[in-house]
């Protein structure tokens, strides 16, 4: 009886461990994000006329959507692409005594195939849809994203925040913040002197998070910097 008993727990074990195993192994084998817009914006462009945009293409073009939930999948498709492809990047930093401006150009390296993403879930809370998608992870991306995990690249934290007067659209502008913060912690760990010019790229990992808080958007991201390009005052 005791040997039934033993052999029992053995065997409910095992199969926890191989469940267990299973779910992480079919986590890494596909990239999950999803991405929201508000049913209906109460506060938004509009809202405050004597503030206005900066003259900056977005990042996030919700305006390829034409209901809350396209604006919605533009999002999740958008992170989607910067946990595949990723960014390329050139940053310039800001000079007084130069009398320059500070410089991110930022683009996504790539664009999925709407058609490859599989959506995983849907649905409304608080005001505010949210679409999930998945996308499996094929050799070739592997190979791309191994590349960054690499002893010489750290993964970073960084965070972003911009004005709430933008309504959702604003979020865009705090997450562009993150990336370039990110590129700035990146490069005060990976440079021993203090740039003019920067040029590398950026593997967004997993989903940004926002918050809204003191009538600011925020953002936090979580990625890897690559280096490619530098010019300095040397």
């Amino acid at each position: 009886m005791r040997k039934t008993l033993s052999l029992g727990i053995c065997f409910t074990v095992l199969s926890l461990i191989l469940a267990a195993t299973g779910a992480a192994q079919n986590t890494e084998e596909s990239i999950v994000v999803y991405g929201e817009y508000p049913v209906k914006q109460e506060l938004g462009e509009g809202a405050f006329p004597d503030r206005e945009r900066p003259e900056v293409e977005p990042l996030i073009d919700y305006e390829r959507g034409t209901s809350y939930e396209d604006r919605a999948l533009v999002e999740a498709l958008h992170f989607l692409n910067a946990n595949v492809y990723g960014y390329s990047f050139i940053y310039k930093p800001g000079s007084r005594l130069l009398e320059t401006v500070e410089l991110f150009d930022i683009e996504l390296r790539g664009m999925l195939n709407r058609d490859w993403v599989q959506p995983l879930a849907e649905g409304v809370r608080n005001n505010v849809y949210r679409v999930k998608i998945e996308l499996p992870i094929t050799p070739s991306m592997r190979r791309w994203t191994s590349a960054f995990a690499t002893k010489q690249l750290r993964l970073e934290n960084a965070e972003g925040n911009s004005d709430f007067y933008m309504g959702w659209e604003g979020r865009n502008d705090a997450y562009r913040e993150a990336l370039r913060n990110l590129v700035l912690i990146s490069a005060r760990k990976q440079l021993s002197s203090k740039p003019l010019r920067i040029e590398g790229d950026i593997l967004l990992i997993g989903n940004p998070t926002f918050s809204v808080g003191a009538g600011r958007h925020y953002c936090r991201v979580k990625g890897y910097v690559k280096i490619l390009d530098v010019v300095t005052y040397d």
